[in-house]
C-alpha cells in the first residue's frame, strides 16, 4: 500500500511524526540533539497556525502540538484497526509502516474485505491532524492509494523488506534503523503493541467546546503482527529475521547517503526533489500466482459485461460480482 502527499510535499518533520527510539546507538545520541532544535521551528509553526485560524479555530500550545504530532501516525493506525473491527469483523493486520516525508508504505492484510473502509478512515485522521496543525483546508492526500495484491510467503517478505527499507533505498539513511520517523514492524515495540493517546474531537465539540481538554483525550493500542509462518518466533528473531530480508537483486545498501544530521536539518516547508516514476506492478507473487490471479480478475471482467448487458436490456434481478457495483452505485456507495 502506497500514498502521497498533495504536490509531494514535506507534511511534517519526520521526527515530529515519531516518538519511537531507534536501535542505532549514533541515531539516538542525534535524535537527542535535533529534538532540542525542533522546539523553535515548532513554535514559528503553531504561531502562524493560530494567527491563521484566528477567530475561527481555538488556539493551541506547543505541548498540545507535540502530542498530535507523536501520535499522528500511530493514532490514526490504532483508531482504523479499531473502526474496521467495531462490528466484530476481523481485525485489520499490519505487518509493516514506514513513514516518509511526503509518503508512506504499508503492508497489511484485511480479512473482512475492508481495505477501502481502512484507508478512507485511516487517511481522514491524518488530513484532519496535519491541517489542524498546519492551520489550512483542502486536500492533503492528492489521489487514491495504490494498492497491490501479495500471494506467497516469500513475496510478503519482500514487500515487508522494501517497506522497511525505503529509506536506505532513497540514500537517507544506511540501515532502517537510523531512520528517524515513524517506522513499524512486529517486534520493534514491546508486545508488538504501540499505545497512543488521541484528541476526540467529535466529543469536544458535542461538549460545545469547552476550554479544558483534558477530559477529551483518549488512548489506544496499535497491535503489529508478525507474517503468517512466522507466528512462533519470539519478537526479536522476527525483528532480526525481518531486518535482514531482501527484495530483490537490485536491493543493495548505496555507497552514500544524505545522513541522519541531514535529514533532521530539513525544514517544515521544504520539498523533497521529484523523484523518479515508474509503472507499479499489477501485483506481488510467482509467476504462476499472478497468472491465476490475472485470470481470475479477467473473468470476473467478463461476468461485470454480461451483468451490464443484462441491465441495458432492462432485467433487474441481476447478481453482480462479489465486491462490484452496479454502474452508478458506486457514489451513492
Amino acid at each position: 500500500m502506497t500514498t502521497r502527499i498533495e504536490d509531494e510535499v514535506f507534511w511534517l518533520h519526520p521526527l515530529l511524526s515519531s516518538r519511537l527510539r531507534p536501535a542505532n546507538r549514533r541515531a539516538c545520541r542525534a535524535i537527542a540533539r535535533k529534538r532540542k532544535g525542533l522546539d523553535g521551528q515548532l513554535a514559528r509553526l503553531v504561531r502562524r497556525r493560530n494567527q491563521r485560524c484566528a477567530g475561527l479555530m481555538p488556539p493551541i500550545t506547543i505541548a498540545q502540538a507535540k502530542v498530535r504530532a507523536e501520535n499522528l501516525v500511530v493514532g490514526a493506525l490504532a483508531r482504523a484497526q479499531a473502526f474496521c473491527a467495531r462490528d466484530g469483523a476481523p481485525p485489520v493486520q499490519i505487518f509493516a509502516v514506514v513513514v516518509m516525508s511526503n509518503h508512506l508504505h504499508l503492508v497489511l492484510r484485511a480479512p473482512a474485505k475492508n481495505l477501502s473502509s481502512f484507508m478512507g478512515y485511516f487517511k481522514k485522521r491524518i488530513a484532519h491532524d496535519i491541517n489542524m496543525l498546519r492551520g489550512r483546508r483542502g486536500h492533503v492526500f492528492s489521489r487514491r492509494f495504490d494498492a497491490q495484491p501479495i500471494f506467497g510467503h516469500e513475496a510478503a517478505r519482500q514487500r515487508v523488506a522494501y517497506t522497511l527499507r525505503n529509506p536506505v533505498k532513497s540514500k537517507l539513511v544506511r540501515c532502517p534503523t537510523q531512520w528517524p520517523g515513524f517506522v513499524a514492524v512486529a517486534g520493534m515495540h514491546d508486545e508488538s503493541e504501540l499505545r497512543c493517546r488521541y484528541f476526540d474531537a467529535t466529543a469536544w465539540q458535542q461538549a460545545k467546546q469547552p476550554e479544558d481538554r483534558e477530559p477529551f483525550w483518549r488512548e489506544l493500542t496499535l497491535t503489529l503482527s508478525p507474517l503468517p509462518g512466522h507466528e512462533d518466533q519470539t519478537p526479536d528473531d522476527y525483528l532480526r529475521e525481518a531486518l535482514a530480508w531482501r527484495y530483490g537483486q537490485a536491493d543493495q545498501d548505496p555507497p552514500r547517503v544524505l545522513g541522519i544530521d541531514k535529514v533532521l536539518d530539513t525544514s517544515f516547508d521544504a520539498r523533497p526533489p521529484r523523484s523518479k516514476r515508474s509503472c507499479r506492478p499489477y501485483a506481488f507473487g510467482s509467476r504462476q500466482d499472478l497468472e491465476l490471479h490475472r485470470e481470475r480478475m479477467g473473468r470476473c471482467a467478463l461476468l461485470y459485461d454480461e451483468c451490464r448487458e443484462r441491465q441495458r436490456r432492462g432485467e433487474r434481478d441481476i447478481r453482480w460480482p462479489e465486491g462490484m457495483y452496479p454502474p452508478g452505485a458506486s457514489t451513492a456507495a
